[in-house]
């Protein structure tokens, strides 16, 4: 599906896609499920309903072709590559409101679990949350085995990776970089550990896209939507913590924050989110008890079950 991932690449690059990305993506869903996705087939959806776009294409040929060859390229060194509409495009991310046209990771789609679970902190956790995650959120771990997601960063999306990589669980990295330029660089020492336990490194940018600034929140809303609950250990206000549990709030799922003491600047953010109607989360058994709940709920709901079997999205 090289050919797919290159032609998808180049209709990216278009201004048309930002003006018309959710007709776009529409038209992926409907060849989807038409077992219709590939490169020929969206070529024809693209010549009936957008004749401009088609156009455009078949006079980039040339630049399609160099996309098909890096396409290539990547798929040798173990990169997998996904579209919008493929059968391990992340399911979760069919509700947020500008989902990836494109993906690509190395390991497996541990994300399509129904037990994921994303964790966002500090870079710099105080004592006391560090001691928290170790007492509290590694026995949850040990016994309700959830999949972690969360950001890679040193602090507690670290710890968090690690311990679930402790618990022989598995775990997703989403970078705010290319898969080629590791961010942090330090997640280099890290592949063969997450890919050993089934885990993953996602990214949604070029394979040699360096970190920026901007990409941090554009990233997170995909943290926020790869997990069915987000749990917020530690966060300032006017943090990138914050805006993934508002990312998250904004999908409708649950946040669950861990206080800490009002005069502590470290979790102002935290108990804004807690004053908002956010859950308060003590210890393990509130992990274990509101996790299990969540989870039960999502299988036994009507909604949920409609929601699974259509798969539907934001359009």
């Amino acid at each position: 599906m090289n050919d797919l991932y290159a032609l998808s690449q180049l209709i990216k690059a278009l201004p048309f896609y930002s003006v018309h990305r959710d007709e776009i993506h529409h038209l992926y869903r409907l060849l989807a499920q038409n077992s219709e996705l590939h490169a020929e087939g969206l070529l024809n959806k693209l010549k009936e309903h957008f004749p401009e776009v088609f156009l455009i294409l078949q006079k980039n040929h040339e630049l399609f072709k160099k996309h098909c060859t890096e396409s290539q390229r990547m798929s040798e060194q173990g990169v997998r590559l996904i579209c919008y509409g493929e059968e391990n495009f992340p399911k979760l991310c069919y509700w947020m409101a500008d989902p990836p046209l494109t993906l690509m990771y190395w390991g497996e789609p541990a994300w399509n679990k129904a037990e994921c679970l994303s964790v966002v902190g500090s870079r710099e956790p105080s004592f006391e949350s560090v001691q928290w995650l170790e007492k509290e959120f590694a026995p949850f771990c040990d016994s309700v085995k959830p999949n972690i997601v969360s950001g890679g960063a040193r602090g507690v999306d670290q710890k968090a990776h690690s311990t679930a990589l402790r618990k022989n669980l598995s775990t997703v990295i989403v970078l705010p970089s290319g898969l080629g330029v590791l961010y942090p660089d330090s997640l280099r020492e890290w592949i063969g550990p997450v890919l050993d336990q089934g885990g993953s490194f996602l990214s949604e940018y070029a394979f040699e896209q360096k970190m920026h600034k901007h990409l941090f929140h554009h990233r997170n809303r995909m943290i926020a939507a790869l997990g069915k609950v987000t749990l917020l250990v530690e966060a300032r206000r006017r943090s990138g913590t914050l805006i993934t549990a508002q990312q998250a709030l904004a999908l409708g799922r649950p946040v669950w924050v861990v206080p800490g003491h009002p005069l502590d600047p470290h979790f102002s953010g935290s108990l804004d989110l807690l004053t908002e109607g956010a859950q308060l989360i003590r210890d393990a058994q509130d992990l274990t008890m509101y996790f299990n709940s969540e989870m039960n709920s999502i299988k036994a709901s009507p909604a949920g079950l409609a929601r699974a079997a259509t798969e539907q999205h934001y359009l």
